[in-house]
């Protein structure tokens, strides 16, 4: 072997797609990612219960939070102590669209982990005096965020972005006065006791594995059809809103609505965005960070939930920056709406999004979440194949029509919070 010569570079993409192993169970969707060779089992229990689904703010977040304490058969401390000896990690989260239990488990505590959670998601405990503490935290976690001016133009932002729809619904302050127990109580009995989910296992999956989560959903009582909840459209207050606070930072959120996973120009907006705010080299970060200092990083994602999809910019800079930061941003999405990108920035950015790419594709554990992030929205894995070819054929001129057609900034929602007014 001659080490003086460097070895070949291959930017070619192919991408190692684990099978999915996808039925139906008592009403249950269970799918199957079966990779590694440890023992251990990634389990994900999603139920139709997202924030969308509440009738106002904080009592789908309060249900989840509720239901750690456990069944009415182990409950409190001893719940806890009976997860954590299995050596389990586990988690329940509520996202727009959806409320999951995710649980981490070697094999050989699989059976035990799902007694605790059979009895958890058929007769959860659901103390009183236990929401009570956590509506308290909640409300003095709220008082300290409530000083902090990229909380505040998060709440903003999404409030007149979302306008009239139910991802627009945001707490407030007196949104801790209106809850009740009575209103998690009855979340929770609606969405998620005896009600059905989908079940996504991924790991190293034995026969024995597969014959234990099945006999598992299968004697589960399920009496609750728990159909999708479609959000209302929203109809964006578009402009400047500008949060009034004393603060040495100046926090800066603004976007627009886009179009969903479904679209013919999906893959090539992604792209775009990256090239705009989506990596460390983007165009925004060489300008504000690098050229000019203002802040330690700026952000541009492409955000979608089952009924909507935004494009989002964010970043705290300079209490007296933001005018000035916003007018960069504009000057930014002007000049890729005019000029062609140059062949070897685009090759720059086109290998970083391969490198990221081959590396969420990188485990059975990082498969489930590529797969969910697909098949959540009636898609499966030629999404990805799809991407791939786009990113190999997009051109200058492709993201130049994007930029024009997609990133028009009088249909941009802008939330500016604190610094100089």
């Amino acid at each position: 072997m001659n080490r003086s010569i460097a070895p070949a570079v291959n930017n070619e993409v192919q991408l190692t797609k684990l099978q999915v192993e996808k039925s139906t169970i008592n009403g249950v969707e269970v799918n199957y990612v079966n990779g590694g060779s440890s023992p251990l089992l990634k389990l994900e229990l999603v139920y139709n219960a997202g924030s969308k689904y509440q009738d106002q703010a904080l009592v789908a977040s309060l249900a989840f939070d509720l239901l750690r304490d456990g069944s009415k058969k182990l409950n409190g401390k001893a719940f806890k102590e009976a997860i954590n000896g299995l050596g389990v990690y586990y988690g329940m989260d509520i996202s727009k669209d959806f409320g999951t239990f995710s649980f981490y488990v070697l094999e050989k505590n699989l059976e035990a982990l799902l007694v605790l959670i059979k009895d958890l998601i058929i007769a959860p405990n659901l103390p009183e005096n236990e929401f009570d503490r956590l509506l308290q935290k909640e409300k003095n976690n709220f008082l300290v965020d409530l000083e902090k001016t990229d909380f505040l133009s998060r709440q903003k932002f999404a409030e007149v972005l979302f306008a009239g729809s139910e991802y627009g619904r945001v707490a407030h302050a007196e949104s801790f006065d209106l809850i009740q127990y009575e209103m998690s109580v009855e979340f929770i009995q609606q969405h998620v006791i005896e009600a059905p989910f989908d079940l996504f296992v991924s790991g190293c999956i034995s026969d024995q594995v597969k014959s234990t989560l099945n006999s598992f959903v299968q004697e589960l009582p399920i009496t609750k059809e728990n159909p999708k909840k479609v959000a209302k459209d929203s109809t964006p207050q578009l402009g400047e809103h500008i949060i009034k606070k004393d603060s040495e930072q100046c926090s800066l959120m603004l976007g627009k609505k886009m179009v969903n996973k479904h679209h013919k120009d999906v893959h090539n907006i992604s792209i775009t965005n990256t090239l705009l705010g989506g990596y460390f080299g983007s165009r925004l970060m060489q300008n504000i960070r690098e050229d000019k200092g203002w802040t330690y990083g700026i952000h541009s994602t492409v955000l979608t939930y089952e009924n909507a999809a935004n494009l989002v910019i964010s970043s705290d800079v300079l209490k007296d920056k933001g005018p000035d930061t916003l007018n960069e941003i504009k000057l930014e999405i002007e000049k890729l709406q005019t000029e062609l990108i140059k062949v070897d920035e685009l090759e720059v950015m086109k290998n970083y999004l391969k490198g990221k790419l081959l590396k969420s594709f990188d485990g059975a554990f990082e498969q489930v979440d590529r797969f969910f992030s697909v098949d959540s929205f009636g898609l499966d894995w030629t999404y990805y194949d799809q991407y791939i070819e786009a990113l190999e054929n997009i051109t200058p001129e492709d993201i130049r029509a994007t930029a024009t057609e997609y990133f028009k900034w009088d249909e941009f929602v802008i939330v500016r919070a604190g610094g100089e007014i």
